[in-house]
């Protein structure tokens, strides 16, 4: 499932319009820029937790060359599932 797919699902089931849809998805992903950005967990219970972790400097291989080649340090995001949405993808 796509972005124009999730916005679509969301729009029939909320009986209102794709525009409105769209307008709630941009402004969830808004947020949650926002909040990783600022160094927040963000936590969806039973759904699972976004949290931004600092990946340190690293040297790395250039595998086409095999020639060592630094890293630089990032923030990244890191999600962990919750138990709801792991139970539903495991169901049989």
């Amino acid at each position: 499932m796509n972005k124009t797919d999730l916005i679509k699902t969301m729009a029939s089931r909320a009986g209102c319009t794709e525009v409105a849809a769209r307008q709630m998805v941009e402004i969830l992903m808004e947020v949650m820029e926002e909040g990783l950005s600022d160094g927040n967990d963000i936590v969806l219970q039973g759904f699972g937790t976004f949290r931004p972790w600092k990946q340190s400097f690293r040297a790395g291989r250039n595998p086409r060359t095999g020639e060592s080649c630094p890293i630089a340090p990032r923030t990244s995001v890191r999600f962990k599932v919750g138990k709801n949405l792991l139970r539903a993808m495991n169901k049989r």
